[in-house]
């Protein structure tokens, strides 16, 4: 209902004759004060359990960690760190802290801080969702366990260097450590975390129902580079975000639902933003059952979904066609690299055995309940039928049915997703498909929500040992479809409001142009250009409804 009224919003509205190449009104501002609408209010400030935006954009605004990520170039850019070096082996990581770094209450920031942050973060257990990334770091999971088998590989040598052990060598360990979670706490917090003393560039000025505001900070350590004076979070739904955005009262709307028509009408403005957002929808193997335990049918299925259309026709073209696992880091090893070949995948399905698909078992491919889901599910099913002649049944399930029978494994492929978390090539391939360590199984043993993540990883991935995206293109644990897009409308005035592939931007490097004005002269109107607006059924998506959201909050399952 909510993605119906706010495409009849898009529909309803009436463009004047003068109108300009952006959405409404475009008025700027007279101060450095931006206007967000982030699909809810931040009411989480605390970097070890903030899990998504809108929270996870404060944290960041609000806690610095060793580095920071470059939006663009995903590289990481000193931070609290001012420079980091790897030991020859790559297991070991060595930061040097900025000395003028200071916490809000004017005590200086220390690698003790971050080793107590880290440590504190692990002993959460389920409720710091993305501690997991902290397991890195040797003796990380035996810490969160409270065994004392290993010791823990974060050690600050004195207050300004910081000394990190991994389990195994990573070259991407400064990359990962700008995640929220690795940012540290003041030792004042306490257990269920404040936002009382920050490190950041910006402090908590007010939270209530209507908007939550942080303000610079004078005495950050690079205050000279920060020119926004306050961030106002607005508290708007998806219609009332859009409509105070088409009266000039925000800046920037992000993480709201739109469905692909509404994308399309709004797609000739100027200040909407698309962009891959790196979030990957894919079928997991059930590797245990015959014949998917051989890897050329593996690849056989994967060779033969033709993910343009799957995203042109079913998708409304809302979504990137997936080629690999990661939407980012160079291209594979050219006789790993995937794509849509009939021919190759019966070649393969043949060598395993199965001409045409002659005598290949019925496949079970595994849906929670989604009509979305469900269009996917079919045209891929279709194209297996039309290039390998094999039949798939696919199994609809409710939510709880669904996690019960990945639990007990009762499917031959089965719908996943995954948030990447992080630019760390390793660190998100094992979010994907590593086995976690034994002190994760027996630190989660009696959590019923980890339960079937345990039960996927021991019985479908540890015999594959993929632990980069060569190997998970070389081993087919699953078949990649398709990444999320981002969708977000900003004005032209804002600078350096850059998401990029984890749609986090930065606020430290955004500002407002307040000296902005319209562009003038041959192209500076749309006038009658405009595409035209479509009748409300179209909006209502007769058949098939597809939303997609500017952000995902939580995951994508």
């Amino acid at each position: 209902m909510a993605a119906l009224l706010l495409s009849a919003l898009l529909i309803g509205a009436c463009f004047p004759e003068d109108e300009t190449p952006y959405f409404g009104r475009v008025v700027v501002p007279k101060r450095q004060e931006l206007r967000w609408s982030d699909g809810g209010l931040p009411r989480v400030f605390d970097p070890a359990l903030a899990i998504a935006p809108p929270d996870t954009d404060a944290v960041r605004a609000m806690f610095e960690g060793l580095t920071e990520l470059d939006a663009q170039t995903l590289r990481p850019l000193p931070a609290i760190a001012s420079a980091w070096e790897a030991a020859s082996d790559g297991r070991e990581w060595t930061f040097t802290l900025r000395r003028d770094a200071r916490w809000s209450n004017g005590d200086p920031v220390t690698a003790h801080d971050f080793v107590r942050s880290w440590r504190r973060a692990l002993n959460f257990g389920q409720k710091a969702a993305h501690a997991s990334l902290i397991e890195k770091v040797a003796g990380a999971a035996e810490e969160a366990a409270g065994s004392k088998a290993e010791k823990f590989g974060a050690e600050a040598l004195d207050d300004y260097v910081l000394r990190v052990r991994l389990r195994e060598p990573d070259p991407d360990f400064p990359v990962m450590v700008s995640h929220p979670v690795f940012r540290p706490v003041h030792r004042s917090v306490n257990a269920d975390g404040a936002a009382a003393v920050v490190n950041g560039p910006f402090a908590l000025d007010r939270v209530d129902r209507q908007e939550v505001v942080l303000v610079r900070r004078a005495d950050y350590w690079d205050a000279q580079a920060v020119t926004l004076e306050r961030v106002r979070f607005i508290a708007a739904d998806g219609e009332e975000s859009l409509a105070r955005y088409r009266a000039g009262e925000l800046d920037a709307v992000t993480n709201v639902a739109l469905e692909p028509v509404a994308v399309k009408l709004l797609a000739s403005y100027k200040d909407l933003r698309r962009s891959t957002f790196a979030a990957l929808t894919f079928y997991l193997f059930n590797i245990t059952r015959p014949p998917l335990d051989d890897r050329r049918v593996r690849e056989s299925l994967a060779r033969a979904i033709d993910r343009e259309r799957l995203v042109r026709d079913v998708l409304g073209g809302v979504g990137e066609s997936a080629t690999k696992f990661l939407p980012f880091g160079p291209s594979p090893d050219e006789s790993v690299q995937l794509r849509y070949d009939v021919a190759r995948a019966r070649a393969l399905l043949a060598e395993a055995g199965f001409p045409a698909g002659q005598n290949f078992p019925r496949l079970r491919l595994l849906i929670n309940r989604n009509e979305q889901h469900r269009l996917v599910a079919e045209t891929v099913a279709a194209m297996w039928r039309n290039a390998l002649g094999i039949e798939t049944e696919v199994v609809v399930k409710s939510w709880e049915e669904y996690e019960a029978a990945l639990r007990a494994g009762d499917y031959d492929l089965a719908r996943r997703s995954a948030v990447v978390q992080s630019a760390s090539e390793r660190a998100s391939i094992e979010h994907m498909f590593a086995l976690p360590s034994d002190a994760f199984f027996e630190r989660n043993s009696q959590e019923q929500s980890a339960i079937s993540e345990i039960a996927l990883h021991r019985q479908l991935i540890a015999p594959l040992a993929v632990k980069t995206e060569e190997d998970a293109l070389r081993e087919w644990p699953a078949v990649p479809l398709y990444f999320a897009s981002s969708i977000s409308l900003v004005r032209p005035y804002v600078i350096g409001f850059n998401g990029g592939l984890f749609d986090a931007p930065t606020l430290k490097f955004v500002r407002l142009d307040l000296g902005w004005r319209a562009p003038q002269g041959k192209g500076a109107t749309l006038g009658k250009e405009r595409a035209p607006l479509l009748p409300d059924d179209a909006l209502a998506g007769r058949g098939a409804k597809t939303e997609v959201k500017a952000r995902f909050v939580g995951g994508c399952d």
